[in-house]
């Protein structure tokens, strides 16, 4: 990825609780709607990016991602741009299933996914490689065509995809990136990139960290 010559603040978050996190399903490509904390987690990260000045606002094109940024867009007066290449990773038969003692088929395969996740392929899932260049092919477009302070909402295997290439980090280093719908991430681009973490909800909220907490 090049570097840019003009100041660029990037937000990153987390889409909002969804229904199937509420019940502990898995996600993927299926679409879901927000849980009522998750939109309260919506409208926490349109209060923290209040006094911000937005040039733009993109997202992925599944319903708890737009969701999610509708509030900050509405605050702002900015038409949400949905990017079906900014979606989770497609999880083929696992998508909608419990993965605990309720369906045992699904709990074998997603642990032998989180040992090798890159290269365990889940039946009808999308291949891991073909994920992070759809995402990655859509993070270098949106940051050729940005200028000033944009918001990005994803989701959390894209969000790690982001974070590592944002961040200039080896994709060996990836799987101790664990994204959080609690946390928005700043990331400036001056010089060396820097990030800032910045908690949403709770007794902290609207706090900042330096670095990055996961």
């Amino acid at each position: 990825m090049r570097s840019f010559d003009r100041p660029l603040r990037i937000y990153l978050a987390r889409h909002g609780q969804s229904q199937l996190n509420l019940q502990q399903r898995i996600s993927g490509h299926a679409d879901a709607r927000l849980s009522a904390k998750g939109l309260e987690q919506a409208q926490a990260l349109a209060d923290v990016l209040k006094q911000e000045t937005l040039s733009a606002i993109y997202c992925s094109s599944l319903t708890r991602a737009i969701q999610t940024a509708s509030p900050a867009a509405a605050m702002h007066g900015l038409q949400i741009q949905t990017l079906d290449d900014l979606r989770e990773i497609g999880l083929g038969i696992l998508e909608g299933r419990h993965v605990d003692e309720r369906d045992p088929e699904a709990c074998r395969l997603w642990a032998a996914r989180a040992h090798d996740k890159h290269g365990f392929m889940v039946p009808g899932a999308e291949a891991y490689s073909a994920f992070t260049n759809r995402v990655l092919g859509s993070l270098e477009q949106i940051l050729t065509n940005s200028s000033g302070a944009i918001l990005l909402v994803g989701h959390r295997n894209t969000n790690e995809v982001i974070l590592t290439r944002l961040l200039a980090n080896d994709f060996s280093v990836e799987a101790e990136i664990n994204v959080k719908n609690k946390y928005l991430y700043a990331i400036d681009w001056l010089g060396k990139p820097q990030v800032m973490t910045i908690r949403l909800g709770g007794e902290y909220h609207g706090r900042h960290y330096p670095g990055l907490r996961t």
